[in-house]
């Protein structure tokens, strides 16, 4: 009897041990490292503001949160690597609009991909040009522009569907162009493509205000609008689109951290919680002011139905635009 009941007890602590292992050693995350994966290159908006958060994680994990840097193929190296990665919570990624890569045929991601952790950040785009541009106002671009298209060439920065770039392409559409003869032209990101502009590559880089900030302060870049329905603290001289060309129009881009869409629920669930305190943080709020860029908070549900939204309008335009 001692030998079965002994057997029996052996047995159930063995049961009880398999049971409550998986959410023993899900509440011991992160063990390790986690890489966030930023599909962009160094430098840019992307970069600078998942650099911010990754410190910000680290500190309430207790564990490095380090960046890698995937910005190949206009983002298309760095979303497949969030998308296809083992959902143990130790690759993550800072998503931006990508919507445009499945109708353009660059690849196949869909919101489904994807969970949605939570949105960060929001960005008004921006009209750059350099500093010795012919251009003094954002009217005189446009009309330029409208009256030979094929003459000029606009940095998509990423990929041609992205958000800066289709801000630039409603705009455009807006201001009467034939976008069909307009020259678009995909790289590795806007700080590239406002390096390359400045050394003579491009007319037009639309980006956020905050990645083109150094040149415009240095002197070898203008902004002529940014799209947004006030004009940016940390950079009061630049007009609205409103103020600029009369346009009553707001479009830009946000960031939003993201895993592989069979990241587990306690995991995403805990990252959503700290970050919604970093992001309500006094600190997160004024470094992201001090340096320009907007702040915007989704939770997991509320980021997800954006993405979805956002999935559909985008695909839309690309359609009726002929991207």
């Amino acid at each position: 009897m001692r030998k079965i009941t002994s057997e029996l007890l052996a047995a159930s602590t063995l049961i009880l041990t398999i049971a409550v292992a998986p959410s023993a050693a899900m509440a011991e995350w992160p063990e390790r490292p986690v890489s966030i994966v930023v599909p962009a290159g160094a430098g840019g908006g992307t970069d600078q503001t998942a650099r911010m958060l990754a410190q910000r994680l680290q500190d309430k994990f207790g564990q490095p949160f380090n960046i890698i840097n995937q910005g190949q193929g206009g983002g298309v190296v760095g979303i497949n690597s969030i998308m296809t990665a083992d959902p143990d919570g130790y690759t993550l990624g800072v998503i931006y609009n990508f919507a445009h890569y499945k109708p353009m045929g660059q690849a196949d991601f869909d919101a489904e991909n994807f969970i949605a952790i939570a949105q960060f950040n929001f960005d008004p785009a921006g009209f750059h040009v350099r500093a010795d541009s012919a251009w003094q106002t954002l009217p005189q671009a446009l009309d330029a522009i409208k009256a030979a298209p094929a003459d000029y060439t606009i940095a998509c920065g990423g990929g041609c569907g992205g958000s800066w770039p289709m801000a630039a392409a409603t705009l455009l559409k807006e201001w009467g162009v034939d976008m069909s003869k307009v020259r678009m032209i995909s790289g590795q990101g806007a700080a590239a493509a406002l390096q390359d502009m400045v050394a003579g590559g491009f007319d037009v880089v639309p980006s956020s205000v905050p990645e083109a900030g150094a040149l415009i302060e240095a002197g070898r870049v203008k902004g002529l609008a940014v799209f947004g329905e006030e004009r940016l603290a940390a950079f009061p001289d630049i007009p609205t689109l409103n103020e600029a060309a009369d346009l009553n129009i707001s479009l830009g881009a946000w960031r939003g951290l993201v895993g592989p869409a069979a990241l587990p629920e306690d995991i995403a669930g805990r990252l959503e919680a700290a970050m919604k305190e970093i992001v309500e943080s006094e600190d997160w709020r004024k470094e992201m002011t001090d340096r320009g860029f907007g702040i915007k908070w989704r939770d997991s549900g509320d980021f997800g139905a954006y993405m979805e939204e956002q999935q559909t309008e985008v695909r839309s335009i690309i359609g009726a635009l002929g991207l």
